[in-house]
């Protein structure tokens, strides 16, 4: 008798003891895909095998400890149209803009360079800016708004993935 108390008394324990947590989890939406094509003609640029392309991307961090850091972290696939994006998960640093921030929503920051290199030793390199801004509440955090060399670029769509297709 006292074998099947504690069998059931036990059994009670472990099933209040594995209950859930009721704390919100908070998703993370960060990941951006940056395109880059030609604007005369088209061409993929980010595809080093493509003549005319660039040969080497570096982002350089405009935040960090040190000026330029270099970021570490983004890669460099193909679409399902064979097309090459960078892909950039995160890495650079981030830092809190109060005058936007309150108790509900919290918005931060990057800044970074983009450093573009083709082998043409003659052609200087090209650098670039990027701005990424982004919100986060105790449910989501998320890329909100990006921009590239001072014009914004991208808007977050709820839903939508962070897609952006620069022209140069």
């Amino acid at each position: 008798m006292k074998l099947k108390i504690s069998i059931i008394l036990s059994t009670i324990f472990l099933l209040l003891s594995c209950q859930r947590d009721e704390g919100e989890i908070q998703v993370i939406d960060q990941v951006l895909k940056l395109y880059m094509s030609s604007a005369t003609t088209g061409q993929d640029l980010l595809n080093s095998n493509i003549d005319g392309s660039y040969s080497a991307v570096v982002l350089q961090d405009l935040l960090g400890t040190r000026d330029l850091q270099t970021i570490s972290g983004y890669t460099f696939p193909k679409d399902a149209d064979t097309v090459v994006y960078m892909d950039y998960p995160a890495g650079a640093v981030r830092l809190k803009i109060d005058s936007l921030s309150n108790d509900a929503q919290q918005t931060y920051y990057s800044r970074f360079v983009i450093k573009l290199s083709t082998e043409d030793a003659v052609l200087p390199d090209d650098y670039d800016t990027i701005r990424i801004e982004y919100t986060s509440t105790p449910s989501l955090f998320q890329i909100s708004k990006l921009w590239y060399n001072d014009e914004l670029k991208f808007t977050k769509t709820k839903g939508q993935p962070n897609i952006v297709k620069i022209v140069k």
